[in-house]
């Protein structure tokens, strides 16, 4: 099958406008809703957006790879940084911040660019998968565009999180940048690659094998979750080719040979790369044990349905289950069993909802796409005329589907747009203070190199570091990071003292369901389900004992320990209601600034 001729991408370009335009929504919304007072925030879909953002302005500002900017440390001859998450999956980092930098424009800028870029080339690089299997550019622009707009239902979120997840409301989840956002088009490109070395005579298909080789190099050090989808993928469709083809191994030998090789080369300074990685990162990542088999999830069922229907059509005489296009199809609905069940191997489990959402609910519709047409056509292709009309209906239910889940959650949008751009406003406010008074330019080699900020709100916490070369006291994220052992409970029990929260409003707070101290107290995986393969309900004595520990910091607190992380600036909302008696009893506060909705402090230990 021959690769689409230019003219034969229109289709194509127009449905990824559409899906673009779908992804823009909640930016073109921010910019609707704030008119001239837009202070350059992007609008996040993904509450982890703003930690990826803020390790892309801190490389846009010059910092090592090895650095973190929410505690301020940076990778330095004296105090070397172990690898994190960031520093080791560096490649879509790098490709984000070395154009910003050219262009002089800040990460939050750059995230507004992605949310064009991605869904863009996302669409068309799944057309030219389609494409290339079906060798009909009119299904594939299709066939494109229902893959992605359905892609939250096959995941179980979106409109339907609520029957099938705890978890947090997700439409478009391919967006979350910069992972899997960024790499997301090179998965669907390494597939084709691959399509190509196995289709084409022996010469090309080194060349192609040599492509998908070095794509899938990119993606090892992009994104954990897609790489080793990737390589799970090409173990199925490895598996069947062969098993198709016994009389051919010689033949295809060589392609799969070859990607798997410049595969082994990426893979060793890999794990050369994660044999440095920070003592907390395993757990921080919530990395669990188990030998657990897991056939239930949504893209497995999908994809237990399209072996299914592939199995009918072979035994009806409709599906040449030998021919490469069925192949590929059945290897895209095999690929999340293997995702999803190789811990009963390796014994390890990572997070797997993360396969759910980002790559195994697209892969299992391209697999679906595929079969849909090989069935409509019959085993030698072509015999029955398509009927395009049926391709264009559902292609406008799936634009219908995406624009429902796109625009239900408006009023939270707009909620969530009004308080990010004026959080940005107080953050770009302290990066101008910080810069007028060379604050950066003196850093110390200390555990706090940058000023700390106390943020009474958390998510303001959160955002900071995209917007200011600050350090923060606490924040969410904080068990993810690399610090040393108690920090975080330190710096979380410091940040409840310094805005005052008492006993009574912990123990209230810890008690809640979602809750962000509970998160911070017990580990995200208690609170949040799907984080975990066996999750952990926090019971009450739990809950006592965390109320009482933190007592008794409170009742221990001492100059010393105030020492410890010292404040420059204090942000609070200019609505009141925050006690800050705990702050004034240790630091001098100056009249402040109000910025916005915020009261912007300096402060100083006392003497």
């Amino acid at each position: 099958m021959q690769l689409p001729k230019t003219r034969e991408w229109k289709l194509a370009v127009w449905g990824a406008v559409v899906v673009t335009l779908l992804s823009l929504y909640p930016q073109l919304l921010m910019w609707g809703v704030r008119g001239r007072e837009w202070n350059g925030a992007y609008a996040a879909v993904h509450g982890d957006e703003w930690v990826y953002s803020a390790y892309v302005q801190a490389l846009i500002d010059g910092r090592p790879r090895r650095n973190d900017p929410y505690t301020g440390r940076d990778d330095r001859p004296d105090q070397p940084q172990p690898e994190s998450l960031f520093s080791i999956q560096f490649v879509p980092a790098y490709l984000i911040a070395g154009p910003a930098r050219l262009l002089g424009i800040s990460s939050s800028t750059a995230f507004i660019a992605l949310g064009f870029l991605v869904p863009f080339f996302g669409c068309l690089a799944i057309f030219w998968l389609i494409a290339n299997l079906t060798g009909d550019h009119r299904l594939a622009a299709a066939g494109s565009v229902v893959v992605l707009c359905f892609g939250a239902l096959a995941a179980g979120t979106g409109l339907i999180h609520v029957l099938s997840s705890s978890f947090q409301y997700t439409f478009l989840p391919f967006l979350r940048r910069f992972d899997p956002a960024l790499p997301f088009p090179l998965f669907f490109v390494f597939c084709t690659f691959v399509w190509k070395s196995l289709s084409t005579d022996r010469r090309a298909a080194i060349a192609w094998a040599v492509a998908a080789g070095l794509t899938l190099d990119i993606l090892i050090f992009s994104y954990f979750y897609l790489w080793t989808s990737a390589l799970a993928w090409l173990i199925c469709v490895a598996f069947l080719w062969f098993v198709a083809h016994p009389g051919q191994l010689r033949r295809y030998a060589g392609s799969f040979g070859t990607i798997v090789l410049l595969a082994l080369a990426a893979l060793i300074p890999y794990v050369i790369l994660l044999a440095r990685r920070s003592p907390t990162m395993d757990s921080g990542q919530k990395l669990t044990v188990s030998h657990a088999l897991d056939f239930f999830r949504i893209p497995e069922l999908l994809g237990f349905a399209v072996v299914a229907v592939m199995i009918w059509g072979v035994l009806s005489g409709r599906v040449n289950w030998r021919a490469p296009e069925s192949l590929f199809a059945a290897s895209f609905a095999l690929m999340p069993f293997v995702v999803f069940n190789q811990q009963v191997i390796t014994g390890y489990s990572l997070q797997p909802f993360h396969y759910e959402s980002f790559i195994a609910n697209y892969v299992t519709l391209v697999g679906a796409v595929v079969v849909v047409v090989i069935l409509w056509r019959g085993p030698e292709g072509g015999k029955r005329p398509i009927r395009y009309r049926l391709a264009a209906r559902l292609v406008v239910i799936a634009i219908c589907w995406a624009a429902i889940e796109v625009l239900a959650p408006t009023k939270v949008m707009i909620r969530d747009s009004q308080f990010t751009d004026r959080a940005a406003a107080v953050c770009r406010r302290l990066r101008q203070l910080s810069d007028a008074d060379g604050m950066i330019a003196k850093t110390s080699a200390g555990p706090n190199p940058r000023p700390l900020v106390l943020a009474r709100d958390n998510q303001l916490s959160l955002m900071l570091p995209t917007f200011a070369p600050l350090a923060v006291l606490w924040a969410p994220n904080f068990d993810f990071l690399n610090l040393a052992p108690g920090e975080s409970r330190e710096r979380f029990y410091e940040y409840l003292y310094y805005t005052g929260t008492d006993s009574n409003h912990l123990m209230k707070e810890l008690g809640q369901p979602m809750s962000v101290l509970a998160a911070a107290a017990f580990g995200h995986e208690r609170v949040i389900p799907d984080l975990s393969v066996r999750p952990k309900p926090i019971t009450s004595e739990e809950i006592s004992r965390e109320v009482d520990s933190y007592q008794a910091y409170v009742a221990s607190f001492t100059r010393e320990r105030a020492s410890q992380h010292i404040l420059a600036f204090v942000i609070v909302s200019v609505d009141g209601g925050l006690d800050l008696s705990n702050v004034d009893r240790w630091y001098q506060r100056d009249r402040g600034e109000q910025v916005g909705n915020y009261t912007l402090y300096r402060v100083q230990l006392r003497p």
